[in-house]
């Protein structure tokens, strides 16, 4: 439990330096480190939603924390490996829908086809 004179102390400390520089009494790490923060990684071959916004919002929370310690981080927001899944979707597409892969009629595909035609590759 804390004591009413710490919690006093503390609370002035961070109100005089939230008015000259902003870190409310947080010092900067003395140990500078490099630090690469990897996040997000949605699988782009298929439909987003709102459960990639979890690792994005965790990986960039954890990597403005790093920054204002001090350290030099890298975000790296990763988008996975896709290219098995569009060989996949290609092959079943030239199968089964090849007009989808021409340049005037694939106007007609939205991305809920792609969704449906990449579950159908995956089951061949």
């Amino acid at each position: 439990r804390f004591k009413d004179g710490y919690l006093a102390g503390a609370a002035g400390k961070m109100a005089m330096d939230a008015e000259d520089g902003g870190r409310l009494a947080i010092p900067v790490t003395k140990n500078k480190q490099k630090i690469i923060v990897d996040f997000s990684s949605p699988n782009i071959a298929k439909e987003m939603h709102v459960g990639h916004l979890r690792s994005t919002i965790i990986g960039d929370t954890l990597s403005n924390l790093l920054t204002f310690s001090g350290h030099d981080v890298l975000r790296l927001n990763h988008v996975g490996d896709w290219g098995t899944q569009f060989g996949m979707l290609v092959e079943h597409l030239r199968d089964e829908f090849p007009e989808a892969l021409d340049k005037e009629s694939s106007k007609n595909v939205d991305l809920g086809d792609l969704v449906m035609l990449y579950k159908a590759a995956k089951k061949r």
